[in-house]
This record gives C-alpha cells, sequence and structure tokens, in this order.
C-alpha cells in the first residue's frame, strides 16, 4: 500500500488541500524525483517540456504530435513517451504526454496508472491509498 497525503495550497478560493504523489520518472538517461498532481479526470500523465528535456527526451522527425485539451478548451501540443514511473518500491511502465510547451502542470493520469491500483482518495483523513492490484 502507498500513501500520500493530500498538500495545501493556495489558489483564487482561498486555501484548498490537493492530492499529490512524490514519484520518480526514470529513463535510460536520467532519474528524477518530482511531485505530481493525481488527477483521475486527466486521460494520460502529463509533464512540461523542461522535464521532458532532463529526462533525455528529444522530438524526432517521425515523432507524431498530438494535441490534448482541458476543460479551459484550449490546445496543447504532445508527444507520446514512455518511462518508468515508481512510487514508494513500485515500479512500472507507463506512456506520458511530453507537453511542448513549459506552461502545464504535472499531472499524474489514469493511463497505464490507475487500472494497476485500487486507489481511495479520502478527503476527510486528507489522504490518497494505492494499492497494487
Amino acid at each position: 500500500m502507498i500513501r500520500f497525503r493530500y498538500k495545501n495550497e493556495t489558489s483564487s478560493l482561498g486555501k484548498i488541500k490537493r492530492p499529490i504523489a512524490n514519484v520518480f520518472l526514470e529513463t535510460t538517461n536520467a532519474k528524477i524525483e518530482t511531485a505530481m498532481y493525481i488527477d483521475s479526470g486527466a486521460d494520460i500523465t502529463m509533464i512540461p517540456l523542461s522535464l521532458g528535456f532532463a529526462l533525455g527526451f528529444k522530438q524526432d522527425p517521425d515523432d507524431k504530435i498530438f494535441e490534448i485539451r482541458g476543460v479551459s478548451g484550449s490546445g496543447v501540443p504532445y508527444i507520446i513517451k514512455e518511462v518508468f514511473l515508481t512510487m514508494d518500491k513500485t515500479r512500472i511502465k507507463i506512456r506520458l504526454a511530453w507537453a511542448l510547451i513549459e506552461e502545464v502542470p504535472l499531472l499524474l493520469g489514469r493511463m497505464d496508472v490507475f487500472a494497476k491500483f485500487k486507489i481511495i482518495f479520502d478527503e476527510n483523513s486528507s489522504l490518497i491509498t494505492f494499492t497494487p492490484i
């Protein structure tokens, strides 16, 4: 069982608790620890341009560029890349969206992640629990 605590942040709504996971993202070139918003509404895990460069990603001429739209409706160009994601001692291979812009939050999305765990968002206790299936 892997547990994360909600983190207190300030927004236009005032102080708010957000579900955040501390994870490692790993490629053959790098291993980086980072915090990501656990987003059950995100189809895919997403990272900004600079984090992709830090992981050793390069845009190849044959990479297909996709566009994803969030609730705001504005499009974000991205390329799908593969990494290893480690939470606590659990390591899984996932696809993620490497945004070709910087202005995106780090999101831990559903694809390749949520199906491997039973996930409980416990608002009252400010805990998120991932139990490997």
